[in-house]
């Protein structure tokens, strides 16, 4: 099958700066692309849905931990589609006209790789990310793997669909490193959507929450995420978490947040080298420290320190599809309230859609792609 749709399409690595003067996405372009034939065990989706991913941004601006992605390259791993055509081979019960979002991972399935013989794709050494690898979201057809479909559950709409893959990896960072007690004071640095997801299920497993961000962020993610009832700070060089921590904050009703300065868990997802360096100096002994954020070089670490106060820090990537379930369960829930932070644009509108996201002139960009 041949046809011609459009997509939005990764081609250069320019380093850009998201706040420079002219057009921050000179590197990509909305193209005209050719279907291929699908291949055993392909499917070809309609795409309805796609959201704009924070490594969609830093591949688009050039940043040097995505010089990796091969280009051209139609990207996008957000997104739910209907299927329109079964390729050769078995497809389970998939049918045309299932809607679903895709697992973004696609581990090697080989039953001798540690994480994939767990099911663990996510961790597989050889894992291909769909709009990275292959081409994904961002154009208005998509051939994938029927391996990655995961089905809508009933009561979740196509456009909720395209936040189930970022809310399954905070999902998997919260309820798999993070041990959130309530009660607890926990510190998100960083306030894009998968801080402020990350927000909304620690404040739902009963902590207190602070989310950080720059004075960029004032009257757009940091303004949504004081509404949603978080404490809000603003951090620079000059008034760092830790000074501001240290010189006391209190929530809305006057309550001292932590205690002497220190937090009980810290979420890393602003991927600032220098935020994640200070983390360790902010949170109480034998707390914990969760890095969810990825960084464009080296990351210094004070690890005696680290050690002398028995923290524990833990990385977390990506998710699996048994956290794309829990996901979907609190969005239909209503547990993270996506309409809260979701931003809406026509196709049409693409190019200014991801302009407004490197720029952080919206909380969360979704793509009406048909």
């Amino acid at each position: 099958m041949s046809g011609e749709v459009k997509g939005f399409c990764l081609h250069g690595k320019e380093k850009v700066m998201p706040n420079s003067k002219g057009s921050v996405i000179r590197n990509t372009s909305v193209i005209n692309m050719e279907i291929p034939e699908l291949a055993e065990g392909e499917i070809l989706a309609k795409t309805l849905y796609t959201g704009i991913c924070g490594s969609d941004n830093s591949a688009c601006i050039g940043k040097s931990n995505f010089d990796w992605v091969e280009r051209p390259r139609i990207i996008g791993h957000e997104f739910s589609a209907e299927i329109i055509k079964l390729g050769p081979g078995d497809h389970g019960g998939l049918k045309v006209g299932d809607i679903f979002t895709p697992l973004a991972m696609l581990g090697c399935q080989d039953e001798e790789c540690p994480a994939c013989s767990v099911s663990k794709w996510n961790l597989c050494a050889s894992k291909e990310i769909i709009g990275f690898h292959r081409d994904g979201g961002f154009g208005q057809h998509v051939v994938l793997e029927s391996d990655r479909v995961v089905t809508l559950m009933d009561g979740l709409t196509p456009e909720q669909g395209a936040l189930v893959e970022p809310l399954s990896v905070v999902v998997n960072a919260l309820h798999n490193k993070c041990e959130i007690k309530p009660g607890q004071d926990v510190v998100v640095t960083g306030c894009g959507i998968i801080g402020l997801m990350s927000a909304e299920l620690a404040k739902a497993a009963g902590a207190r929450v602070v989310v950080t961000g720059l004075s960029s962020d004032r009257d757009n993610r940091l303004r949504v995420a004081k509404e949603q009832g978080f404490i809000t700070i603003e951090v620079s060089p000059e008034s760092t978490l830790k000074s501001q921590l240290q010189n006391g904050i209190s929530d809305a009703n006057g309550i001292s947040f932590g205690n002497g300065g220190k937090v009980d868990l810290l979420i890393e997802c602003s991927g600032v080298p220098q935020v994640l360096s200070e983390a360790i100096d902010v949170v109480r002994p034998e707390g914990n420290i969760c890095v969810i954020a990825t960084y464009g070089n080296e990351v210094s670490i004070n690890a005696t320190h680290l050690t002398r106060t028995s923290l524990n820090m833990r990385g977390s990537m990506g998710s699996c599809r048994v956290d794309y379930m829990v996901a979907q369960k609190l969005l239909v829930t209503g547990v993270f309230p996506a309409e809260k932070y979701t931003n809406h644009y026509d196709f049409k509108d693409v190019n200014q859609a991801f302009e407004d996201s490197i720029k952080a002139n919206n909380v969360k960009a979704v793509i009406k792609m048909n």
